[in-house]
């Protein structure tokens, strides 16, 4: 799989169309899920990658990568089953061309890594989200998780076949290990992660250029 991704990017390179997909992915292991007792069903990563043309030299400016992973559980209380969705993203901050669209108030760097997403606002929009005005009973005071779509932290562009990678290392460590034990899909990654990291270094080094990187892509 993660050499049919490369070869997706080099397509995408080639070609300036942006490439799209979703892919399930091995669902983290059981430590630390809250609420407790949450049973992990399923994970999947859904990617938009492109390579913007401009009939210049490449820049990591250039790239636009979107790469949104849900998680998703059960609860059982009782005779109740509630579905549960864990989101985290990295997004790239394009600039606002329309006039009717203001830029954000927040930083964003252009790169970013932030919790939530569409996904999550829509999964939290349907009907018996909780805690919320489908949640009734006596009790006067009820305690949950709280999760707001900060912070955005800057982070490097990655490609599909890097993000997979990310997601990997994350969710199923002796798996990630493994592969990583595999010359061919070692040596995927770390081609990709260098062309990545020969564009982002040198626009790190210029101090217009760091600004959008790292703290807001509009000011």
């Amino acid at each position: 799989m993660i050499w049919s991704l490369a070869g997706s990017v080099l397509a995408a390179k080639k070609s300036g169309k942006p490439i799209t997909g979703s892919l399930p992915i091995p669902i983290p292991r059981d430590q630390g899920i809250h609420p407790q007792n949450t049973k992990i069903v399923e994970a999947e990563l859904k990617f938009s990658f492109e390579i913007l043309q401009t009939g210049e030299a490449l820049k990591v400016e250039d790239i636009f990568c979107e790469v949104q992973v849900c998680v998703r559980g059960l609860l059982q209380i009782q005779n109740i089953i509630v579905s549960l969705e864990d989101h985290w993203r990295i997004d790239t901050q394009r600039k606002y061309e329309d006039p009717k669209n203001k830029p954000p108030r927040e930083a964003h760097p252009l790169f970013h890594y932030q919790r939530g997403g569409h996904a999550q606002e829509t999964f939290c929009a349907a009907e018996g989200f909780v805690p919320g005005p489908a949640l009734g009973g006596n009790a006067q005071r009820l305690r949950g998780l709280m999760q707001y779509s900060g912070p955005r932290i800057a982070v490097s562009p990655v490609c599909p076949s890097l993000a997979l990678d990310t997601v990997l290392s994350q969710h199923n460590g002796p798996l990630w290990r493994n592969l990583r034990n595999i010359p061919e899909y070692n040596l995927v990654i770390e081609r990709q992660r260098d062309v990545i990291w020969k564009l982002y270094e040198p626009a790190i080094r210029d101090e217009n250029r760091r600004r959008a990187l790292l703290y807001t892509a509009h000011e």
